[in-house]
């Protein structure tokens, strides 16, 4: 039986293996790929830790005002941003290691996939490496503040990119590996396991790829302008979200594969699967639905 919210798709259509509702509503979710578990912020001020077939495992009630959220593959520490300029670490069990507050707004965040280090940006254009037992790495100033923060998964380096003109790489050490100037802006960035791919969801025009070395590789255009994009670690599958809450699902030669109209209770965040075979989507009625192929 279809989903009453997928009605309106065409396409390959997924099962639904997973549909909660959190009433008071989901903030943010990062995805686990090695541990396989979800984790969400609620507007209540909880993070819930579930196992990927829905399983609850933990929930803390300390976290008020939350933002948004990283969660490690390993499934061995995660951090919240706290409001606008307090970012919270955390171990698996969801318990506070420690907190640090950053000169202006917090304007991007990120954790290796192996949980050792977080990066954090502010409106300063200054980013900060820091261990997750507190130890500053390193700090460095780029030519705008980074909005989005992905740490390459077979490589230690840190991808980053503004919300216009600006895309650059840099090593753990603060030093810069490339930098380019980019002609769009930006609603989010995701990039895949080995470094070699970064998607830019680009608004009207479209979503941009560019390879490692940050050059444009090309774009993909959907109905709609584009503000969500999520990639899987494989570079098998690309879903993207646009203002209008239609939802797309394509390969990475930009075939589509699946397109869905939710506008009935429209998308707040979607997070690709690492193997490109689920879709986790949350919406904003506080539903949590995982969508598999």
């Amino acid at each position: 039986m279809n989903h009453p919210l997928l009605q309106n798709s065409h396409g390959t259509r997924p099962d639904v293996v997973q549909d909660d509702v959190f009433p008071e509503g989901i903030v943010d979710i990062a995805y686990a790929s090695e541990a396989r578990t979800l984790l969400l912020a609620t507007a209540t001020g909880s993070l819930t830790l579930l196992r990927r077939d829905g399983t609850l495992l933990r929930n803390r009630l300390n976290f008020g005002n939350v933002t948004s959220l990283v969660w490690a593959d390993a499934g061995n520490f995660g951090a919240a941003l706290i409001g606008d300029e307090t970012v919270v670490c955390f171990d698996d069990e969801l318990t506070k290691r420690w907190d640090i507050s950053v000169t202006g707004r917090v304007t991007g965040l990120a954790i290796t996939p192996w949980g050792s280090h977080l990066a954090i940006s502010a409106d300063s254009a200054l980013t900060h490496i820091v261990t997750t037992d507190r130890q500053q790495i390193c700090q460095f100033d780029t030519t705008s503040p980074l909005n989005y923060l992905q740490f390459v998964a077979e490589q230690p380096r840190l991808i980053g990119a503004a919300e216009f003109g600006h895309l650059c790489c840099h090593n753990l050490d603060g030093t810069t590996f490339w930098s380019e100037r980019i002609s769009n802006n930006v609603g989010s960035m995701s990039v895949t396991g080995c470094g070699r791919r970064i998607l830019l969801a680009a608004f009207n025009h479209g979503i941009q790829m560019f390879t490692g070395r940050g050059y444009q590789r090309g774009a993909f255009l959907v109905e709609g302008i584009p503000g969500l994009v999520s990639a899987s670690s494989t570079k098998q599958r690309i879903a993207t979200l646009t203002l209008e809450s239609r939802l797309y699902w394509l390969n990475f030669d930009g075939d589509l594969l699946w397109a869905a109209d939710l506008s009935p209770d429209p998308p707040t965040r979607i997070v690709a699967g690492p193997l490109g075979e689920r879709l986790f989507v949350t919406t904003q009625s506080g539903r949590l639905l995982q969508l598999a192929w």
